[in-house]
């Protein structure tokens, strides 16, 4: 698709160094998020937001076609993609009494057929991921921490894979947990509390990676913008 000039109807969230700006338009009559990293400084646009945008959209269209996967809409130029806008309540926000058996099974099967596709999200604990949608069904968004298996060979990036499908799947649990606790079994706390085998450490390299960048991107934005008003000191 070519430049964005749709009109903003809704602002979802507005961006920081590090994060894009997540905002609805309707494309075609169809609500659709947009998720924009034109406003973050350049190295960080151009090193992780291009990226990680090209990374989402190959994960949106590995799992085209799934109910409860938001449909990937197209990319923007390099900056912003599109992708189907899913009305509903996040998982942080989801009411106890719509934990329903049927909608824990549904999301539970919906997490299963990601995994059939060879992919795991990745990010799953972070339960404002997990949406209930108006229409009572559960959906998954915001893919770019996902990754699919790789060839027999990759014994590292299997090995994660193996990590994150198993957290993807303990996602069920840590909803019920933080939302209706009630429903907890006692062998179910005992898994969350157990957790997955390296679990732990795999968390720990991607987070500390996390903060390592954005400590780099902000420093570099910082200079850059003391560099621009120094230089506008002497006009």
């Amino acid at each position: 698709m070519g430049r964005l000039t749709h009109d903003i109807q809704t602002v979802i969230r507005k961006g920081a160094i590090w994060k894009p700006d997540l905002f609805v338009i309707e494309m075609d009559g169809v609500h659709t998020l947009i998720k924009d990293y034109s406003a973050t400084p350049f190295f960080y646009r151009v090193c992780i937001g291009q990226w990680s945008n090209r990374r989402e959209a190959k994960m949106y269209q590995k799992l085209r076609g799934i109910p409860g996967i938001p449909m990937f809409r197209g990319a923007f130029g390099k900056n912003a993609i599109a992708v189907e806008y899913v009305s509903g309540v996040s998982g942080d926000r989801i009411a106890p009494s719509e934990l329903t058996p049927r909608f824990l099974d549904d999301l539970r099967r919906l997490i299963d057929t990601i995994h059939e596709r060879g992919v795991v999200h990745c990010d799953l604990r972070n339960i404002k991921n997990i949406l209930r949608g108006d229409d009572g069904l559960p959906y998954i968004v915001d893919f770019a921490t996902a990754f699919t298996r790789s060839k027999p060979w990759n014994f590292i990036k299997n090995g994660l894979y193996r990590i994150f499908y198993q957290d993807d799947l303990l996602a069920v649990l840590k909803l019920k947990r933080v939302r209706a606790p009630h429903l907890l079994t006692r062998e179910e706390e005992h898994i969350l509390d157990r957790g997955v085998f390296l679990q732990k450490e795999a968390i720990f390299i991607k987070t500390h990676m996390q903060t390592f960048l954005k400590k780099i991107f902000y420093r570099t934005a910082k200079g850059s913008q003391r560099q621009r008003r120094g230089g506008n000191a002497f006009h």
